[in-house]
């Protein structure tokens, strides 16, 4: 995609869209450089103790509507910046929006085998209330081990 195709396509979203994109670019930034540079139990400290896979809680529509809105966000900006962003960053990235919004998620870990059968695959994703905000579907193939919460 070229650089003046991206700019237009920028430029036709609302201000709120933009404010989101860049937002998510910098938590996806931010959330990469953290699984370099810092030992991941200290990022699991931070986004809260991992819980058994059968907990669920309740939230608002204005809570589904906005992790809609930072679903969508984390999704393109990840396309558009020029690193592999995988399924941890972009959980990570979208709990910190989540979170930052006063928003209750969960970041689900799970895994699942690969396709050749002999390899363990693992996965994460985040979920709100029912919306599926990063990780689907390949969500769906995974066995949950537990999810991280405050």
């Amino acid at each position: 995609m070229s650089i003046l195709l991206v700019w237009r396509k920028f430029h036709r979203l609302s201000w709120r869209q933009r404010f989101l994109l860049i937002e998510a670019a910098f938590w996806l930034v931010m959330a990469r450089f953290a699984l370099v540079l810092v030992w991941f139990p200290l990022i699991a400290r931070h986004i809260g103790r991992l819980h058994a896979p059968d907990d669920l809680r309740a939230g608002s529509s204005n809570d589904r509507t906005v992790a809609r809105e930072i679903s969508w966000a984390i999704n393109r900006a990840a396309r558009l910046l020029p690193v592999r962003l995988v399924c941890l960053p972009r959980a990570l990235a979208a709990w910190q929006m989540l979170h930052v919004r006063g928003i209750w998620s969960r970041v689900h870990c799970g895994a699942s085998h690969a396709p050749e059968g002999a390899t363990l695959v693992t996965h994460a994703w985040v979920d709100v209330c029912g919306v599926e905000v990063t990780g689907y579907p390949e969500a769906y193939r995974c066995v949950e081990i537990g999810f991280f919460a405050r």
